[in-house]
Order: structure tokens, then C-alpha cells, then sequence
């Protein structure tokens, strides 16, 4: 019954590509699918940064769809707002930023460990994040048992979570510019990384700053953004 379910829900994916799943405390989960029309390398939980999913997110998800990845999207923010999209203003950061304290970490964790086990029945799985969910990615790996791959892109917190390791090869990008992962805290992480007994790649960009991979932003660095994607497309095709 489950699984036909679960085919009934990718039907629909044709007219209206946001389905709900339940989360593990019973709430309505909204989850935007992206289906590629190619042959399937395994599937992606796109992890949105605190503008919700916005058109940036969106891209991303389809251009990882087009590579032959089943990407779903968990719309984080639903338990206290529905259909967050934000832009890069300084009133939607602060926005952004509002919301996420107020949901913690715990609660998004939990659902993206939900999205995980979903998809763990036909795939095998990778997260993907940016910003709030380039940390909210590494706490997937550090907590979800049947993740295969992690990958975190400029992640600000991930200094936070360095109590426990990943329990899948995991790769992080991070722009040397990037004043809110200062030097002080790359160096924490690629340290954590040279004496973990997990595969952790860690990747710097000379010229990059915070959010150096949205072309929506003024920190977009195009140099760096296509270099991290071709790294991160032969890192995920490895490891799924």
C-alpha cells in the first residue's frame, strides 16, 4: 500500500511537482519533486538556505533533476510559515534568519532524515545544501543512518556540529573570502576533517564569498560556482 502510494504521488508530479510525506512527529511535510527524464543516478534532498525554496533553489533542482537525479525539496520553514521565498534583500535576511532561529535544528533535521527514508526505498540518497542548508546537511550525515553522501556548500554553522562525525563520505565548499565562516572556522573544519576516519573532502575558493554558487546574489563568482558543481556532480556520481 505504501509504495502505491508513493507511485500514485510521482504520478501527479506532471500537473503539480509539491507532494506532502509525514514527518516523524505526524506532521504534513511539503515536498517539491523534481524527476529526470534521463536514466537515474540515485536522488538528492536539496536543502534550501533561510529564503525557503526560492527560484534559486528551484534552478538548482532542476538543473540536478536534468543530470539524472531524483531531487525532492522539503519546504523546512512549513511549521511556521507556508511557501517561504525570499530574495537576497537585507530585509528578507533578516527575515530568513528570524525563522530559523525559531525553528532550531532539531525539527529540520528530522525532516530531512524523513525525505531520506523515503527515498531510500528505490535510491540511493545524497543531501545537498546551501548556507543554512549546507549545516543542516552535515547534521543530516552526522545523525541519518542510510545516507550515502553528503555535500555542504559554505554551511556557516557547521562549526557547531563537530561533536560527531558523518556516516557518509561528505564534501563541503567554502569560499576564503566568506566572512561568516571566517578563517578561524574553515581551519576548525578542515582540521575535524584531516582526523576523521570519514571521507570529508574540503574544497576553498580563493575568490569566493558567501554564496558564491547563487546567481541571484552580488556574491555570485561564476569561476568558482562551476567548479563546485562539476566537483560536486563526480563526488555524487561516485558515491551513489
Amino acid at each position: 500500500m505504501y509504495l502505491g502510494l508513493m507511485f500514485k504521488w510521482l504520478g501527479e508530479i506532471i500537473m503539480n511537482n509539491k507532494i506532502t510525506i509525514k514527518a516523524a512527529d505526524d506532521k504534513d511535510l511539503p515536498v517539491y519533486i523534481y524527476e529526470p527524464s534521463i536514466s537515474r543516478i540515485g536522488a538528492i534532498v536539496l536543502i534550501q538556505e533561510i529564503f525557503g525554496v526560492n527560484d534559486h533553489i528551484k534552478n538548482v533542482a532542476e538543473k540536478f533533476a536534468k543530470e539524472g537525479f531524483m531531487t525532492w525539496v522539503p519546504d523546512l520553514f512549513y511549521r511556521i510559515e507556508d511557501n517561504v521565498n525570499y530574495n537576497y534583500s537585507s530585509e528578507d535576511i533578516q527575515k530568513g534568519k528570524k525563522l530559523k532561529d525559531e525553528l532550531g535544528w532539531e525539527l529540520p533535521t528530522m525532516d530531512i532524515i524523513s525525505c531520506i527514508a523515503n527515498l531510500k526505498i528505490d535510491y540511493n540518497v545524497a543531501t545537498v545544501g546551501f548556507c543554512y542548508g549546507g549545516t543542516l546537511s552535515w547534521s543530516a550525515a552526522c545523525s541519518a543512518y542510510g545516507l550515502d553522501a553528503s555535500v555542504c556548500f559554505y554551511g556557516s554553522q557547521i562549526t557547531n556540529f563537530l561533536k560527531k562525525e558523518p556516516r557518509c563520505p561528505t564534501l563541503i565548499h567554502l569560499g576564503k573570502k566568506d566572512i561568516s565562516i571566517n578563517e578561524d572556522d574553515q581551519n576548525k573544519i578542515i582540521n575535524f576533517s584531516n582526523k576523521s576516519t570519514t571521507d570529508i573532502q574540503v574544497h576553498t575558493y580563493e575568490n569566493a564569498d558567501h554564496g558564491f554558487f547563487c546567481n541571484q546574489r552580488d556574491s555570485y563568482q561564476k569561476e568558482s560556482a562551476e567548479l563546485a558543481y562539476n566537483r560536486t556532480l563526480e563526488f555524487l556520481k561516485k558515491s551513489l
